[in-house]
Parts: C-alpha cells; sequence; structure tokens
C-alpha cells in the first residue's frame, strides 16, 4: 500500500452502551457482590490466594478465580477469570462446608444462575461469551489478542493453503532531492519462510500500474525498482536478489487489467521442503509534500497484511526532522470493505505499539529475520543515504489481522512548524 495523507477522520458521538455491555456487567456485578461477601466472611483479615484457598479448602486455581472475580478493577476482567458452573458450585458447597451461612450461599448461587441466563441470551456457547467479553471490554491485552488472532492464522493457513513465517516491512522516508518539501518512500517487502499448505496454489506479492511515457507530466508519484538488475531478470518484479532465496522463486508479471501489472509468487513444493523467501524493493519518488497543506491531515504509511502469517515486522526508518517533532502512532484498518480506508469505523483495535529504537541501524536485528541488519545497510547503501541520519521505528505484531492495512499515522504540521 502506497503511503498518504487523510483529512482529519468525523468522529462519531460516543454510542450508550449496548445491551450486550450492560446485561453482563449488572450480572458480574452481582456475582462479584456475593462473592466478595462470602471471601470476607471466612477471610477477613487477608484476601491474598493462599488465605482464601486454605479457609475453603479449595485447590489454589480456583481459588484464585473466586479472587479474581471479586476483586478485579474491571467487570470485564473479572468475567474472564469466572469459574465454571461445576467449579463455582464446588466452591459454594465448600463455603458451606466451612461455616457460611445459607442466605449469602443462597445469594451467590443466583446470582450465577442470572449470569449464565446472560451467557445464553448474547452467545451460543461459554467461549463465544468468552471472545465477546475480551472483545468488548475496555482493558485489553496482546496477550489475549493473540491467542484469538493465532486461530485465524490457523485457519486462514488450511483454507487459503499458504502461510508464512515473518511478513517484513522495511520503509525509508527520505527527503526528496528534486522536489522541495517532498519525500520520497522506500518500501521493502518480504515473505520470509512463505510456504505452501496445500499444492498448486499461486500468491500475488505485488500489484501496480504501468504508464505510457507518453502520460506521464512530471509531477507525480513515479516507481523504480531498488535492485535494478534483479528486476530484469525477473521480468519486471522488483526483486532484490542478493536478499532472496537460492534458487530464486519462480514469478511472473501479468497484465490483469488495462495497465494493472500483477507480480505471482508461483506454486512449489508443499511444507518446509518448498518453503522460500522472497524480498522485493522500489522506490516510491515525489510521494507528496512533507507539511500539512491543508488544516487536520495525516500521515499513514502502511503495510497490507493479505497472508497469514506467524509474525509482522514493519520498520519505518524517518531522515532526522523531514515532518518535525511529532508522536506515531499505530493504527489497524480492516479491509473487508474496502482495500484503502483510515475510517475509523474500520478500526481493529489492537494493543501493539511502536517501538522508538533510535538513530541508525544498530538496534534494527530481529531474532527472526537472519542477516536482516545486512538487508538494511545494503537498502541504504542503495540508496546512497547514510543510516545514521535515519530514527528507527518498529512495530511487531503476532498474528497480525487479515485483510487489513497496519499503519503508522502521525499528524502532519505546517510548512512553518516542522523546526
Amino acid at each position: 500500500m502506497a503511503p498518504g495523507m487523510t483529512q482529519t477522520e468525523t468522529q462519531g458521538a460516543d454510542a450508550s452502551p449496548d445491551r450486550f455491555s450492560s446485561d453482563t456487567i449488572e450480572a458480574v456485578t452481582q456475582v462479584r457482590e456475593a462473592c466478595a461477601r462470602i471471601i470476607e466472611t471466612k477471610c477477613p483479615g487477608s484476601k491474598a490466594v493462599t488465605a482464601v484457598s486454605d479457609a475453603f479448602g479449595i485447590h489454589r486455581k480456583l481459588a484464585w478465580q473466586v479472587v479474581k472475580v471479586a476483586y478485579a478493577d474491571d467487570p470485564f476482567i473479572a468475567t474472564r477469570h469466572m469459574p465454571p458452573s461445576k467449579s463455582m458450585r464446588s466452591w459454594l458447597k465448600s463455603a458451606k462446608v466451612a461455616g457460611i451461612e445459607g442466605e449469602l450461599i443462597e445469594n451467590a448461587r443466583e446470582a450465577f444462575e442470572r449470569l449464565e441466563v446472560v451467557i445464553k441470551t448474547h452467545a451460543g456457547s461459554r467461549a463465544e461469551f468468552e471472545m465477546l467479553i475480551e472483545s468488548v471490554g475496555q482493558a485489553s491485552d496482546t496477550q489475549t489478542e493473540e491467542k484469538w488472532r493465532q486461530h485465524a492464522f490457523l485457519g486462514n493457513s488450511y483454507t487459503l493453503g499458504v502461510q508464512c513465517r515473518v511478513l517484513m516491512s522495511l520503509n525509508v522516508l527520505m527527503p526528496s532531492e528534486d522536489k522541495a518539501d517532498f519525500f520520497h518512500s522506500v518500501q521493502v517487502r518480504g515473505l520470509m519462510g512463505y510456504r505452501q499448505t496445500r499444492p498448486n496454489v499461486r500468491w500475488v506479492v505485488n500489484q501496480s500500474v504501468l504508464i505510457d511515457d507518453d502520460q506521464k507530466d512530471g509531477t507525480g508519484m513515479t516507481r523504480q525498482p531498488i535492485d535494478a538488475d534483479g528486476a530484469a531478470r525477473c521480468g519486471g518484479v522488483p526483486v532484490i536478489s542478493d536478499f532472496c532465496s537460492d534458487p530464486m522463486p519462480a514469478l511472473r508479471r501479468v497484465e490483469v487489467d488495462q495497465g494493472m501489472m500483477q507480480d505471482e509468487l508461483l506454486s512449489g513444493e508443499v511444507g518446509l521442503t518448498g518453503q522460500r523467501t522472497l524480498v522485493t524493493g522500489e522506490i516510491l519518488r515525489n510521494v507528496a509534500p512533507t507539511y500539512a497543506s491543508s488544516e487536520g491531515r495525516r500521515a499513514h504509511f502502511g503495510v497490507g497484511v493479505r497472508i497469514p502469517t506467524e509474525m509482522l515486522q514493519f520498520d519505518l526508518f524517518v531522515y532526522k526532522g523531514l515532518f518535525g517533532d511529532v508522536e506515531r502512532e499505530v493504527r489497524v484498518f480492516s479491509e473487508l470493505v474496502t482495500d484503502i480506508t483510515f475510517d475509523e469505523k474500520d478500526e481493529i483495535r489492537v494493543s501493539d505499539d511502536v517501538k522508538r529504537l533510535g538513530m541508525g541501524v544498530s538496534l534494527a536485528q530481529a531474532q527472526d529475520i537472519p542477516g536482516y541488519t545486512d538487508l538494511a545497510r545494503s537498502v541504504f547503501g542503495r540508496l546512497n543515504a547514510d543510516p545514521g541520519d535515519y530514527e528507527l521505528y518498529r512495530i511487531r505484531m503476532a498474528y497480525p489481522p487479515m485483510p487489513a492495512t497496519v499503519v503508522y499515522r502521525h499528524p502532519m504540521l505546517p510548512k512553518g512548524e516542522r523546526g
């Protein structure tokens, strides 16, 4: 996906709580209060897991669950730890043996039954209810998100017939030398450890539009391969030969629709014996101005995720001061409705963040991409640019959602405020 700028998106009014959220909060609050009363009656001094386990004669895991249910700050987090029905009945039975009065136990039982009714009303199973809870709750975390995204990765790998160990994107944003206050974007993409899970699968790795020389007016963005010799040997596919598998993965470039060219990775062996690595790179020249041409504009620099992958590594090298002092954030937008969108309604919530790693390539190592710093140095060498002039930002996201676009976003500053 080419980088671009958009006007500030319209922020919709805050939606009122939906029925699922309100029903769940009400039911969980009643369970929490009932559990807390039982715990505090038997354990007035300490609410530690060990104290609860010893007081009621229950397993530490169950004690940990009921403590979480009773005292977690967020009711949705409390619901994640809710014991199953059998375990809850076991705890209430142990509470009765421990001397808790019948009214407190009956209140807890009724509260839990009300929660079970909420679960059956809003979800087809306990697993679906947990997914709803983890999607709606405000206190999201990367571990939970990765758990669900891994399920999608496995299913998509089987369904689509391909998967990738690392989807790599290395972007360099550099000042234009021939157009004042414009920038070039260098886009290096890599399918690292690409393999098929079923035979006879082709995979589209790039699409581009070829424009006739007579149509060029010299003012728009142009593209050129980083490795011109490699691209010539591969029929125009902009490979960086030195960092691809040996032998070179089988590729072809075909015209699919009125000047739209499509680069395809052809079918190979299934499984590890057919594993391949493909790295491509292009320079997009004179993409856009480095400043805001109107109020409220934002820059988006993104990579499309259209293959099941275990890990996305998205590095952004930015020339010092190119856009001024701006704060970068990660955003993910679903492509189910349209393949280019920065609309908040299409946003997929993630807990991953942007890491600021410093100047140059000294901290660019990646444990799952052997020789990555060599690749980065090679790219800067081909650009005749000093990596010490560029600051590195990184997004690493396990099992990124697809089809989606993962973007760096930052505000565009007026021309006189970039410093």
